[in-house]
């Protein structure tokens, strides 16, 4: 969609589009990287590609920066109101705290999702019981590597 004022662009998945809670989005977004759902990938992901912890912060200072932007926009507050270094970064480890929890539940979400995709499409264009594993398999793989 384009912003009719500032004409910025702004991608909207409708598909799957609904209210969230931002980490989950943010979980899902950083677990996008991974692939594995196109059909030359065929339900395999490469965790490899997943933001290392530096980018991951990276985005969500840009994330909270951005929120803060927009409260202001629809307040009387201005830039000095808010001590923006401080508390922006205390947000911002607190975001990526909430997003490491719905990674788990992404990838658990997700992987439901694949085992219900096979039993209504099968799995001939697409191999939704290997995405479904390979989802679980990082479930378990981030959850022992996190605990």
């Amino acid at each position: 969609m384009r912003h009719p004022e500032t004409n910025k662009i702004q991608l909207i998945d409708f598909e799957y589009g609904g209210t969230n809670y931002a980490a989950f989005d943010i979980a899902n977004h950083f677990n996008e990287h991974a692939g594995g759902t196109s059909v030359e990938e065929n339900g395999v992901t490469d965790y490899s590609r997943f933001p290392d912890p530096k980018r991951q912060k990276g985005f969500c200072v840009e994330y909270v920066k951005t929120a803060k932007m927009l409260e202001r926009m629809k307040s009387d507050l201005t830039e000095s109101d808010v001590d923006e270094d401080e508390e922006l970064g205390a947000e911002a480890t607190d975001l990526m705290n909430e997003v490491q929890q719905f990674i788990l539940v992404n990838h658990l979400y997700w992987g439901l999702w694949a085992i219900n995709q096979a039993a209504e499409e099968g799995c001939e264009e697409f191999d939704y019981i290997n995405y479904a594993t390979n989802r679980f398999q990082r479930y378990y793989h981030d959850k022992a590597e996190w605990a």
